[in-house]
């Protein structure tokens, strides 16, 4: 038995996908979606925070 299976190597893909280097759709960079989703989530742990001592 001389054919043994190799694992695929991680980079050597036998089918391209160019789509997966495409920028998204909105915002124009995956840095700017990442910055935009901690951005909304400290101005809602803000918000929480201010609305729990206004009613504490």
């Amino acid at each position: 038995m001389s054919s043994e299976s190799k694992p695929p190597v991680p980079g050597a893909a036998s089918t391209s996908r160019p789509e997966l280097d495409d920028a998204p759709p909105l915002l124009g960079s995956w840095r700017n979606i990442y910055l935009f989703v901690l951005g909304t989530l400290a101005l809602l742990v803000a918000l929480f925070w201010a609305i729990t001592w206004a009613y504490a």
